[in-house]
């Protein structure tokens, strides 16, 4: 039995602290080039779909193998902005053809983009 106090007799509150992020999700729908260097130096370039959005990083469907820590380029069109936006990003998970991915080197403009559509106000998050 789990004892709430303690967190005896479960692993749930680690489970719990693992799964802690640093900005929340918001939900996106965006379509996005994603482009890769492959092992023999070309590059390989898919579309897919983005669908949710942190201040730090992108939840997208992919259709391609990409590994996991490799850095690709993405090119979007964020719902409240008029124009195409180029990131750098990391891979960091991947289940299927889902992918987590976080931003790398974001200018100050796109960042306020980002923050902009994920509906806060308050970037200090």
């Amino acid at each position: 039995m789990f004892d709430p106090e303690t967190g005896a007799g479960s692993s749930r509150p680690d489970a719990q602290a693992a799964d802690v992020r640093r900005w929340s999700r918001h939900k996106i729908d965006v379509r996005l080039k994603v482009s890769a260097a492959m092992k023999d130096g070309s590059i390989s370039s898919v579309f897919g779909r983005g669908n949710s959005l942190s201040h730090g990083g992108l939840g997208a469907y992919i259709p391609s193998s990409i590994p996991v820590g490799a850095t690709i380029d993405l090119e979007l069109t964020f719902p409240h902005s008029s124009n195409e936006v180029k990131l750098k990003a990391v891979v960091r998970s991947c289940e299927g053809f889902r992918y987590g991915l976080e931003f790398i080197e974001v200018p100050d403009d796109i960042q306020r983009t980002i923050v902009k559509n994920c509906g806060d106000s308050n970037s200090d998050r």
